[in-house]
């Protein structure tokens, strides 16, 4: 029997996605460069695909346009040309990085699980 595809494992997840997101987005106004919000933009993907190893790619598609969403539309933009740039490097690295990390995320928690039923069998 198939399992739908949106349940509630999948929505709690996605709760936690838009959680992740307000982080991210938070970590983008405040960086002084972009390191900070690629490595927990890369952090919190890698745990999305890891929870949801087949529906990783929903939330980081999610992930990526909530913070887009939100940082076009809901926030207030720097005026500092150098500010300006290191947030828009920070906020379309980020959302790249969603789904590479849920990518990555998702492979990893697929050879793990199919290490330990390969244990099992022997």
């Amino acid at each position: 029997m198939a399992t739908p595809f949106f349940d509630r494992r999948l929505f709690l997840n996605s709760i936690l996605t838009l959680l992740g997101s307000a982080l991210i987005l938070y970590c983008i106004r405040v960086a002084i460069a972009a390191h900070l919000p690629y490595l927990v933009a890369t952090i919190l993907a890698t745990t999305l695909g890891f929870l949801e190893p087949r529906k990783g790619w929903f939330l980081a598609l999610i992930q990526a346009g909530s913070i887009w969403i939100v940082y076009m539309f809901f926030l207030e933009h720097p005026t500092n040309s150098f500010h300006i740039e290191l947030e828009n490097f920070g906020l379309y690295g980020s959302m790249i990085l969603s789904f590479v990390g849920s990518f990555v995320g998702g492979r990893l928690k697929r050879i793990l699980d199919s290490g330990k039923s390969g244990r099992r069998k022997s």
